[in-house]
């Protein structure tokens, strides 16, 4: 899903199943920050956090002192507007990330999951280029414009509109293609597609689009 530096890596409490899968991931000089209970993915990771942001009401503080040794915390109140993870994306984009790879942030809960995507809106409307991923799944939230999507094996396609309607919508070197197409919330048409050239080209005109690749 295209290649970034200088990195912020969001650890969050999601759960995990396979560690290794996440860890292939991961660059060396990745920045990571766990928010509150991404200490624990952090921990199966065998990564330090440089960070920790956390109201500890995932993990214990006790816990946290020896999984977190030597990062920096960042203590949020338990009443606040925002989650964890937005806090930790918050920080990281004051201190110059746009980009970022958010990790532990689907599987549980289903508000949090959608709440951890739209935190790749607003780290979208604040220009920054981020990923949401976990075992069998990558995301990008994107916005008009053309984009290269490299096959990857064993993965499937799917284009869904987010917040409205995707307008414009052209889709080359799948095996369902499209050409100016609108995409709707209301009719999932984009779900499942496949590769059938090195990369696939998406194009669209109106709206923000969601890129997934996918596999069972």
């Amino acid at each position: 899903m295209g290649d970034q530096i200088n990195r912020c890596v969001v650890l969050s409490a999601g759960p995990f199943r396979d560690p290794e899968v996440l860890r292939r991931l991961l660059r060396k000089e990745d920045w990571f920050v766990a928010a509150d209970g991404g200490l624990r993915l952090a921990k199966a990771l065998d990564v330090q956090p440089d960070l920790l942001v956390a109201d500890f009401d995932s993990v214990e503080e006790s816990s946290a002192a020896s999984l977190a040794a030597g990062a920096e915390v960042v203590r949020l109140p338990v009443e606040k507007d925002c989650t964890d993870t937005l806090a930790a994306v918050q920080i990281a984009l004051k201190r110059g990330y746009r980009n970022f790879l958010l990790l532990g942030c689907t599987g549980g809960r289903l508000d949090h999951t959608l709440a951890n995507i739209a935190v790749l809106q607003y780290l979208l409307e604040n220009g920054a280029n981020a990923q949401l991923a976990d075992e069998n799944n990558l995301l990008r939230l994107v916005k008009p414009g053309h984009y290269t999507i490299p096959s990857q094996n064993g993965y499937k396609l799917s284009l869904l509109p987010y917040a409205g309607n995707a307008e414009g919508v052209t889709l080359r070197g799948a095996a369902y293609p499209l050409r100016d197409a609108t995409l709707t919330t209301a009719f999932p048409l984009g779900v499942s597609n496949e590769f059938v050239d090195e990369a696939v080209e998406i194009s669209f005109t109106q709206g923000i689009l969601m890129i997934f690749l996918s596999k069972d």
